[in-house]
């Protein structure tokens, strides 16, 4: 891509004009402030300037301000300043000038992202490494997951919790969220990327302990088509039509499970099945915003260099009746009085707005959506990160009840949780990204260890 064309595009770009400005005034101030160009009174060499105007002190204060010097009359001459003071003070205030004229973070980040893209940047480094933007080969954005997690442990955990619902007839099943970087991602040439394999690693390790789980990567990959479409270009999560492609092979997942409660707890489980309409694209109301969303990626590098996405608007085209329980007061009324949170799109400012949590409202540590419409449909618990915010509103009209636990923001005990809901089923979801995160795993409290006397009798018996 050659500058002419790169610039080009820039320009074309709505932000870029008034970036343009705004670094014309940043130079503009400096240069003005040191050298004197916009301060008049040092013009002539260290005299002041002969004014046309002096007070009377005879006549009021508004009047005397304006009153006409008599012709010929100059004002005495300053006294001529030293170079060095001269120059000290005028770097003092170019610094001032400078200063003020960057206070707005947003335009210098939407500056620099510019001059990435003006300049064909593929990596934009952070402070934080782990924010580092590179832009992929489809001309996405993306950040990069790196470290050396363990696998075994985190799958070991999903056990545990496994044969802690087993006890209580519950099944769990584990959900692999995709990445944005896939296999054949054209990274930046030097970048290397690891949240695949890192999946990968886990699921292996799953297969071995005996956790079912459900890969959405082969999902998307399965429904065809140009993987960045599943994903937003400036956002690392997916779109509301990769969480529905999701949601279709899960329900198809769920159909297959086929378990009775033991007698012990004296009823028979519900089928685990979705009512299919859920699963039909023309049950729901789908209108898009153009150019409306600068997600987390794009936030750091600003439009310029990021541009901006579509958001789609998802909404049951048939009436709906929930009561979620995530924030006081409690909501009830259709999906958009309780699920849906048309509020978060109000927001004009694109680094403030984040419109992804439209959907179910963003991340809490504990939520509960009852559906009144369909009471004998599943009860559902769902472990989760940010990626279910897409998929859950899908889930509560599907479903009878959908519970959903934050790990990072939940604080309670998870199996005393569980007897309290009683699912009819366990899903975790977590992204790739999350698999070298072990706070996603402390999911049960570790046992602790035995004491002497313990050991003494388990030997004797």
């Amino acid at each position: 891509m050659n500058w002419k064309y790169r610039l080009k595009r820039l320009v074309t770009n709505r932000f870029s004009l008034s970036a343009a400005l705004f670094l014309a005034v940043i130079v503009f101030g400096a240069f003005s402030a040191l050298f004197g160009v916009l301060d008049n009174s040092t013009a002539c060499t260290g005299f002041a300037q002969p004014s046309l105007l002096k007070q009377d002190p005879s006549l009021p204060h508004h009047v005397a301000a304006y009153r006409s010097l008599s012709a010929g009359a100059l004002n005495a001459p300053a006294p001529i300043e030293e170079w060095p003071d001269r120059f000290s003070q005028k770097t003092a205030a170019a610094e001032d000038a400078v200063q003020a004229a960057l206070t707005d973070q947003r335009a210098l980040i939407q500056l620099y992202g510019g001059f990435q893209a003006l300049t064909g940047r593929t990596v934009v480094e952070d402070v934080d490494p782990a924010s580092t933007v590179v832009r992929l080969g489809n001309g996405s954005l993306s950040f990069v997951a790196s470290g050396d997690p363990d696998p075994a442990a985190q799958a070991a955990s999903l056990k545990r919790l496994q044969r802690a619902l087993d006890n209580r007839d519950i099944p769990l099943l584990y959900l692999q969220a995709p990445s944005k970087i896939t296999a054949d991602s054209d990274l930046p040439y030097g970048v290397e990327d690891s949240s695949n394999q890192n999946a990968d690693d886990l699921l292996a390790s799953l297969d071995e302990a005996g956790v079912d789980y459900l890969d959405f990567r082969q999902t998307l990959r399965n429904a065809g088509g140009p993987w960045k479409n599943w994903f937003y270009a400036t956002d690392h999560h997916w779109t509301q039509e990769g969480a529905f492609q999701a949601f279709r092979t899960l329900c198809d997942k769920l159909d297959d499970y086929d378990q009775t409660l033991s007698a012990a707890r004296g009823i028979k489980r519900r089928p685990i099945s979705i009512d299919p309409k859920w699963t039909d694209r023309a049950s729901y109301q789908i209108n898009t915003l153009p150019s409306f969303f600068l997600g987390s990626q794009g936030k750091r590098v600003g439009s310029l260099y990021a541009g901006m996405d579509d958001f789609a608007l998802w909404v049951p085209d048939s009436p709906t009746l929930l009561r979620y329980d995530a924030t006081d007061p409690v909501s009830h009324g259709d999906a958009e009085d309780t699920v849906l949170f048309p509020e978060r799109l109000e927001e004009t400012d694109p680094f403030a707005a984040n419109p992804y949590t439209y959907y179910a409202g963003g991340d809490y540590g504990a939520a509960r959506i009852k559906n009144y419409y369909n009471p004998q449909g599943p009860k559902v618990l769902l472990i989760r990160d940010s990626f279910a915010c897409a998929l859950t509103p899908y889930l509560a009209y599907a479903c009878a009840e959908v519970t959903t636990v934050d790990p990072r923001y939940f604080s309670g005990d998870l199996l005393s949780y569980v007897d309290w809901v009683q699912p009819d089923v366990v899903l975790v979801l977590y992204s790739s990204g999350m698999v070298r995160s072990e706070d996603y795993y402390r999911l049960l409290s570790q046992p602790s260890a035995p004491s002497k006397g313990d050991v003494l009798r388990w030997k004797q018996g």
